[in-house]
């Protein structure tokens, strides 16, 4: 999983045109992120920043600082305890590459890339722990 990081900080450089009303509602909520990378969307922003060595996030606000939706990228490590277990249950002997978590105000899924010696297997999973295989691939 490669993720392409790139560097500012949140309060020295607002970054396009990110108003002041999402920059406080974001830092007070993660006041120890320094560096991140703000986006301007026709109508919400979104900041990009790394919360350790192998984990990153993205949330997407409206203008007036509602959050609207949020990824979390991760290691398998980093995944609910309830639904790794399901995953090795229901795929055993496959091994958890990366998971992409998203959420809205509707509902929380989890993308999980499983890989073999042969396959790569991209599984989508509920917070219940309920999955379905979505694809798998052969590795080259």
């Amino acid at each position: 999983m490669v993720i392409l990081f790139s560097v500012t900080s949140a309060f020295a450089k607002r970054g396009p045109d990110v108003t002041t009303k999402v920059l406080k509602v974001f830092h007070d909520a993660f006041p120890e992120v320094k560096q991140t990378t703000w986006y301007n969307f026709d109508n919400y922003y979104e900041v990009f920043f790394k919360t350790d060595e192998t984990s990153s996030c993205r949330i997407d606000y409206s203008p007036d600082g509602t959050v609207l939706s949020t990824t979390r990228y991760y290691s398998g490590e980093n995944l609910s305890p309830v639904i790794r277990a399901k995953i090795n249950e229901k795929y055993p002997g496959k091994d958890i590459f990366g998971v992409t978590e998203v959420s809205d105000s509707d509902k929380v899924a989890y993308h999980i890339v499983l890989q073999d010696s042969k396959y790569w297997y991209n599984i989508e999973a509920d917070a219940t722990g309920s999955s379905r295989l979505e694809k798998k691939l052969v590795k080259s």
